[in-house]
């Protein structure tokens, strides 16, 4: 679907736009305004492309992502160890003896497990930046330093990898804005 066609079908071609702008000159024919009538070559002509266009031989997200479809399986592998992560802490941080010990480390292991879940399924949309590569690797980097330092916290208790994470939302921070370049 070319760009024009798309922006044809937001602006104008929807069951929405369509009432609203039904429902705008039904209002203007009441009031009395009548829209001056264009004639057929001034006015703006859709030309609808043949159906090859919306055939894929292959899936959609493969003919999309294109060079950069290693992002989507970087995706579906952060996807699994983020749920393998996130069932872990809980199995192993149920048993400390110390309930505040437990409610901190269970905290940071949540914190840990919502970024890493969230930067996972961010990186299927990698091959659309601009510039995949530099947005994928901070966005990599930025999800292995802070998540994996979140969650040494919440299964050790030791804070020495706490810069880590700091610097892991720096690269994380990096990524999202790198998405505007």
């Amino acid at each position: 679907m070319l760009l024009a066609e798309a922006l044809d079908y937001l602006i104008l071609s929807n069951p929405v736009s369509e009432m609203i702008l039904s429902t705008a000159m039904a209002f203007l024919d009441s009031i009395g305004w009548h829209m001056r009538k264009m004639p057929l070559e001034d006015s703006y002509l859709v030309l609808h492309p043949s159906s090859h266009h919306y055939v894929r031989s292959h899936s959609s997200l493969y003919c999309l992502a294109g060079c950069h479809y290693h992002f989507v399986r970087l995706a579906g592998i952060g996807g699994a160890s983020a749920i393998f992560m996130g069932a872990y802490c809980k199995y192993v941080l149920r048993d400390l003896d110390d309930v505040r010990d437990q409610l901190d480390s269970q905290a940071y292991a949540d914190v840990a497990n919502r970024i890493h879940f969230l930067h996972s399924f961010a990186m299927m949309a990698m091959p659309l930046a601009h510039y995949p590569l530099l947005t994928g690797t901070l966005m990599i980097t930025g999800t292995l330093c802070f998540s994996g330092s979140m969650y040494y916290r919440a299964l050790t208790g030791e804070q020495w990898m706490q810069p880590y994470a700091t610097m892991g939302g720096f690269c994380l921070m990096a990524a999202w804005l790198s998405l505007i370049l």
